[in-house]
Order: structure tokens, then C-alpha cells, then sequence
């Protein structure tokens, strides 16, 4: 007799896939797991109590009314059905109510009532059935109602820990999936490095020659609108941001940046109908003449004004080749995803939409386009939610546009300050071009990409903090007396930010304490060793309160330095967080020791501002 084989779902299979579509609309991971039980809080409630025909109908209101996710609700109430109805909750909703009332008994033949109903003695018969049954009806409301509140909890705790459950075990997948992302990235980078090496050994004047160039710019054709049209970077806001923002400007770049905000928002992020919008809203722009190509290749140059501070950048672009063969220096790993979406905007809408965020040792190239601030400006304004200044010239001049290029030669690398993505993604753009085009030369528009070079000496990294969810089982005794090994701890007087490197400000129970890291830990140590942000991850985040891979550990949260230090209070006085830890910032030369040294920073270890605005100059791959 033979064995009988075990037959596993197929999990491809359409009836695998419509099961699984169904559980993700029903419990979402990427909703909040109280809305989504409130939501099914409500179907479940909704659908019990006599609402036959419009309960859909008020589910879905309720939903939009409270603003939480529709389809598990709806899902939700269909527990209540004719079978269920009149077979189960109807009756124990008046057996429940009748014994909690106890209303005196009917003393007439409903029946008969009901058969000798007409026109001319309605109201006589509805008087008389409420006269004598109203104690029953209302035992009947009483009940029904206690059964669908009592469903509405059971199904609420149910549908929290179902997402709540869900959410973990994406989080783990997650997790699991960017440790082997970073593994394979270290391996990658490894084999660059050695590449280099062997680069530079055949080849070493081609690693120490920066090459940059002119293009023509998609900008706006209104200088008063430039304001408006240009829009802060996509990937420092959400979907629900984005879409407030671009509220009543019909010309946001954020309607190109984060096309999905125009459409519903059941459409993931990452579908292929949210890059195709892009490119439609991008080629409409262009067609209804809100914005237009240079006619020339142009050089710019772009001013920031942040309190007073001033930075100047030469927007130009760079080689995709220096992305890989080292010349542009990256110090952070990318994430597979983050760049997969920039590629498939890139290609699909043939623009780099916003530009890298580049610095570089400056050695007299400032002095060359730094003199075109004395001409008048394309477009100078002030963005109104931050305050931060924006002003653009054109540099034209072929003679003017060869000096400062020859003058970039001189520097032997530049540094992504921040981008890292978006340079991954320009520069495997043109690698994909390449491989389409037959008769490719190796100097077409599209082996290149937008940025935007600053000088060092211009740029400020602020501070970006930590605030932790839980002080994971200590005591505030306990948590300061064991910071006592790693620290020596100083109460402070006031809110206050650290003061020197290798110090860290603890928020603790309305308390601000100076944390200085003890000198035994900063001995002999390395360029990435020796940042606050990898001390304090080191010897306090992981060995102290667990947190392992800061990516992922849904125990931290970072908080801009932008925000300011009232927002780390803000964040524990709440009770959202239980402390803070307020960072020093990491220095502009920490940075370019750790790409010279080929390493990478841990995460969340700088914070630029101003933001780059995309939009005001768009490079097109032809």
C-alpha cells in the first residue's frame, strides 16, 4: 500500500494569494492595531444591533467619521447575518432583556394583530402593540445591545492581538531581512574597496580627478512661483504629511516626488502606477509650461539661510562612475528597498527629481563660484513653514563654467553628506540605460546624475537624538546607578545641550543630567568607534535596555536635532517615552575620516538642515 503523501498549500497558488489579500485588508500591519480594533469594535457592533440593510452603511460612516480603516469593520460585520441574526443574537438579545426587566406578560394574540392590519387601522394597531408590548421591545434594545457590546469587546481584543501578533512577526521578517541586507552590503563594500585598490594601482590619476558638468535645467518658468512648485525631500515626510502639504498647491513637486498622495490610499507606495502618475504629473507640468529646459547647459548656484548661516552649493552634475569606482565617498548603507523605489522613479520618469547632497575639502573653488552671489538672482524666497532662505543663480558663461570645472579637477574626492540613496539609485540608472543602449559612447546626458557640492567648511551636522520606549524593568535608581559604570553623571540646573564630544545629556524623571563617558572606554579606538552615537550604542543601548539593531527595535525613536531639545522633554513628560538621551553632534571631519577609512556610520548619526529643496533644478537622463 503505498505511502500517502502530505499536500501543502501552494503558497503561490490564487486561492493562497486571495486568503492572504484578504488577511492584510482585515488586519493590516501597516495600521495602527488600536484603530484597527476600534474599527472592528464597531462592524461587529453595528451589524448585531438591529440594523438590517444600512448596516454597511453606518460601519463605513462610523469608520470615516473617527477616521479609522474601513475595511475591517465592514469584514466585521458581516458576524451578524440573517442565520446569525434570527437564529442567535436576536433571541438572546430579548432572553437577556427580559430577565433584566422582566416585562409583564403580552395579554393579546400578537398574531392575529399583525393579520388585521390595513390602511384605515394602523394607528390603532401600532397604538395598542405599543401599548402592551412596549416593555417588551424595550427589553429587547436593552439586550441586543449588551450582546453587541459584549461581541464588540470579544472581537476588538481580538483583532488588537491578531494585528498586534502580525506586526511582530513582520517586524522580525524585517529584521531578519536588513541583517542579511547589511551582511551582503559589508561584503559589497569589502569588494570595492578592494577594487579600488587594485584601480588605483593601474590607474591612479583617473581616482584623483573629480569631474563635474553642465546640463539644462528643468526649472520653473515663474520665478514667483518657485516657492511654491519646489518641495522639501520625499523621504523626510509620510504619506499623510506629504499629502497636507501639497493641499492646494496643484504644482507641489511632492505631486512628483510622492505621487502616491493623489491616489488612493489603498495603492501601495511602491506600486508601479504610483512612478507611472509621476512621470504624468511631471509631463504635464511641462506641457501646461509651468516649468522648462534651460536652453543651454547651465552651472548653478544655490544659497541656503538658516538663522542667520549661510551655505553655498554649485548644483551641477556628477559621474555615476565616481559613485563606484570611489571618487564619491559614501559612509552609510543603504537599504535595498529605499533604493529599488528611487531606481524605478528615476527611470520611469527619466529625471533625477531631487539632487545628492554632496561636500568636498575646499582649496580655492569656492572663490570661483561663490562671486556669482553679486548678479541677480532666478529665484530668491523664504519657505514659510521653517523660515529658511533659497536663492539661485545661473552661471552661463562658457569661459566662467570651464574655469570652475577645471577647478574641481584639483579635488581628489567628494563626501555624500546626505543621499545616499538617491546616489545609489542615480548611478545604477545609468548603469540600466547603458545596458539599453546599443551605441552607447560613455559621455551621453544619462551617465550622469544630479547634486550639489558644498564646501565643508559651509555645513553644520546637528544633533540627533534618542528617546527610549521603556527603561526595560530598572528603576529610575537602578538605571542611573548602572549609567554610573559607563558615565561619570552630573546633575544639571537646566535643559541643556552636551557641550563637548564624548558626552551625552540623560532627560530622566524631569531631571537633565551631563553624561561624560569615562576614560577607559576611549582609548585606542577607531574612526566609527570613537562617535558618541556608537559609544552610546555600544556600552548602553545593547548591553543595557536590549536594543540590538537600532534600525528595526521598535524601543528607540529618533528625534532631529531640528526639533530641538523641548521635544525630547515634550516626548517623556508624556509618559510616550521613558528618557532621552541628548547627542553631540558628529563633526563634518568624523565623517570624511570615516569614508576615507572606508567604514560606515552607524545609523542615525547625522542631520543636515536646510534640506535641499527638489524641484528647483531637475536634471533629465536626455
Amino acid at each position: 500500500m503505498k505511502n500517502k503523501v502530505e499536500r501543502k498549500p501552494n503558497p503561490n497558488s490564487r486561492y493562497v494569494r486571495i486568503w492572504r489579500v484578504n488577511v492584510n485588508r482585515m488586519f493590516p500591519v501597516r495600521q495602527d492595531a488600536l484603530k484597527v480594533a476600534l474599527s472592528v469594535f464597531a462592524g461587529v457592533f453595528i451589524g448585531i444591533w438591529p440594523t438590517i440593510g444600512i448596516a454597511i452603511i453606518l460601519t463605513i460612516a462610523f469608520c470615516a467619521l473617527f477616521r479609522l480603516p474601513k475595511i475591517p469593520g465592514t469584514v466585521a460585520s458581516f458576524v451578524a447575518n440573517p442565520v446569525t441574526q434570527f437564529g442567535f443574537f436576536y433571541p438572546a438579545g430579548y432572553y437577556i432583556g427580559c430577565a433584566i426587566i422582566e416585562p409583564p406578560p403580552i395579554n393579546f394574540d400578537f398574531l392575529e394583530k399583525i393579520k388585521t392590519l390595513s390602511f384605515s387601522n394602523v394607528v390603532s394597531v401600532v397604538q395598542e402593540l405599543w401599548s402592551n408590548a412596549a416593555g417588551h421591545f424595550i427589553a429587547f434594545l436593552i439586550g441586543i445591545t449588551i450582546v453587541a457590546a459584549v461581541f464588540g469587546v470579544l472581537f476588538f481584543w481580538i483583532a488588537y492581538f491578531v494585528v498586534l501578533y502580525r506586526k511582530k512577526r513582520h517586524l522580525k521578517m524585517k529584521s531578519k531581512f536588513m541583517q542579511s541586507l547589511v551582511k551582503e552590503d559589508v561584503e559589497l563594500l569589502k569588494q570595492i574597496r578592494r577594487d579600488e585598490k587594485i584601480k588605483q594601482g593601474q590607474n591612479k590619476e583617473k581616482l584623483t580627478m573629480m569631474q563635474i558638468y553642465p546640463f539644462k535645467a528643468l526649472r520653473p518658468v515663474n520665478p514667483e512661483e518657485a516657492g511654491e512648485i519646489s518641495a522639501l525631500p520625499y523621504d523626510v515626510m509620510n504619506r499623510a504629511e506629504a499629502k497636507e502639504m501639497a493641499a492646494g498647491l496643484p504644482h507641489s513637486y511632492l505631486r512628483i516626488t510622492r505621487a502616491e498622495l493623489e491616489l488612493p490610499d489603498s495603492v501601495d507606495a511602491y506600486d508601479p502606477q504610483v512612478y507611472q502618475h509621476a512621470k504624468n504629473n511631471l509631463d504635464k507640468m511641462i506641457a501646461e509650461g509651468v516649468i522648462a529646459h534651460e536652453k543651454k547647459d547651465c552651472l548653478y548656484v544655490y544659497r541656503q539661510t538658516m538663522d542667520g548661516r549661510e551655505q553655498y552649493g554649485l548644483v551641477c552634475c556628477v559621474r555615476a562612475e565616481d559613485y563606484f569606482n570611489g571618487t564619491i565617498k559614501k559612509h552609510e548603507l543603504t537599504r535595498a528597498d529605499k533604493e529599488e523605489d528611487r531606481l524605478r522613479h528615476v527611470l520611469t520618469t527619466n529625471a533625477n527629481t531631487g539632487p545628492v547632497f554632496l561636500t568636498y575639502r575646499d582649496s580655492g573653488q569656492f572663490d570661483l563660484f561663490g562671486k556669482v552671489r553679486e548678479r541677480a538672482p532666478l529665484y530668491d524666497f523664504v519657505s514659510e513653514k521653517d523660515g529658511f532662505g533659497h536663492t539661485v543663480w545661473i552661471i552661463e558663461d562658457d569661459a566662467e563654467i570651464a574655469a570652475i570645472r577645471k577647478s574641481f579637477e584639483a579635488i581628489p574626492v567628494s563626501y555624500i553628506a546626505d543621499g545616499h540613496h538617491r546616489s545609489a539609485a542615480g548611478a545604477r540608472a545609468a548603469l540600466a540605460r547603458k545596458e539599453l543602449d546599443e551605441n552607447h559612447q560613455g559621455d551621453e546626458e544619462y551617465t550622469r546624475y544630479l547634486a550639489i557640492l558644498f564646501p565643508s567648511t559651509h555645513l553644520k551636522i546637528l544633533d540627533y537624538n534618542r528617546v527610549l520606549k521603556s527603561l526595560n524593568g530598572r528603576t529610575t535608581e537602578q538605571l542611573l546607578k548602572d549609567l554610573e559604570d559607563i558615565f561619570v553623571i552630573e546633575k544639571l540646573d537646566s535643559m541643556q545641550s552636551p557641550s563637548k564630544q564624548n558626552q551625552v545629556n540623560l532627560y530622566l524623571e524631569k531631571t537633565w543630567y551631563a553624561c561624560s563617558f569615562r576614560e577607559e572606554l576611549l582609548e585606542d579606538l577607531g574612526p566609527v568607534d570613537s562617535l558618541d552615537v556608537a559609544l552610546l550604542q555600544k556600552h548602553v543601548l545593547s548591553p543595557m535596555f536590549g536594543i540590538d539593531d537600532p534600525r528595526t527595535s521598535a524601543q528607540i525613536d529618533f528625534v532631529g536635532g531640528i526639533r530641538g531639545l523641548g521635544e525630547l522633554v515634550r516626548r517623556v513628560d508624556s509618559g510616550e517615552c521613558a528618557c532621552a538621551f541628548a547627542m553631540y553632534p558628529t563633526t563634518l571631519d568624523q565623517l570624511m575620516a570615516i569614508a576615507d577609512a572606508g567604514e560606515i556610520m552607524p545609523p542615525k548619526s547625522t542631520w543636515f538642515e536646510p534640506k535641499l529643496r527638489d524641484g528647483l533644478l531637475v536634471h533629465t537622463l536626455d
